[in-house]
């Protein structure tokens, strides 16, 4: 395990491409989905303003995996 700046990608059983990652070691990370080759931010900080507790829990929970499946340490 180390400190990491990006996590691999991860295929999800909903078979999109998700990856987790932060500016600096500093910072915290966001979550990320591959659309059309280009990385998007899912919206997890506006699930958080939108009070949607649904996807918030499912973002989370999707971090979770690829954190474990990565090996990475926060």
């Amino acid at each position: 395990m180390a400190l990491q700046r990006q996590s691999a990608e991860f295929l999800h059983n909903d078979g999109l491409k998700y990856c987790i990652r932060r500016e600096s070691l500093d910072q915290d990370f966001t979550i990320y989905e591959k659309r059309n080759g280009e990385w998007v931010d899912c919206g997890l900080d506006q699930a958080v303003k939108d009070l949607d507790f649904a996807e918030f829990k499912r973002l989370g929970l999707l971090i979770k995996t690829i954190m474990d499946v990565d090996r990475w340490v926060v």
